[in-house]
């Protein structure tokens, strides 16, 4: 099964992006989630995904139900393997000296700190786009039930 360049590259761009604001962890999405942010339609969402799992670019595990997928990015960027859970560490962080031993940004704010900052907001601004979507889906359902609620009156 084999997909257009565009689309195939359009997919490993999105999994890589989704994989970086994870920090290369394996991460959860709904198909839908991933139909949206690409403008794939689903039968084309489902053969990239196989399609990617076939060449080892993404591995795929059930999710918390059929709407949802576990995902692991395995063309990690280097920067991003070097921070894996099973990369050797060079570093040994004690609470106490990292005040000491980390460089600051910002007038003293630790490095590690604006990192995990910069992470918050981006995962606020997902679940902010998720929150829209979900609230254009219930005002289409509303009207979509004032239609019937009218049909219904009429008769």
């Amino acid at each position: 099964m084999r997909l257009k360049e565009k689309t195939h590259r359009k997919f490993v761009e999105f999994f890589e992006k989704i994989s970086t604001m994870y920090q290369g962890k394996d991460f959860e999405l709904a198909y839908s989630d991933i139909q949206r942010e690409t403008g794939a339609a689903s039968v084309t969402l489902k053969r990239a995904i196989q399609a990617l799992a076939e060449d080892g670019v993404i591995e795929v595990q059930p999710g918390r139900n059929s709407r949802y997928a576990r995902f692991r990015y395995l063309l990690a960027t280097p920067d991003l393997k070097d921070n894996s859970p099973n990369a050797p560490s060079t570093e040994i962080h004690e609470p106490e000296d990292l005040s000491n031993h980390e460089s600051t940004r910002y007038g003293g704010v630790p490095e590690s700190m604006t990192e995990e900052v910069s992470e918050l907001i981006q995962l606020v601004d997902h679940l902010k786009r998720r929150v829209r979507n979900q609230e254009m889906a219930i005002a289409l359902l509303q009207d979509r039930l004032a239609e019937i609620e009218d049909k219904l009156r009429k008769r």
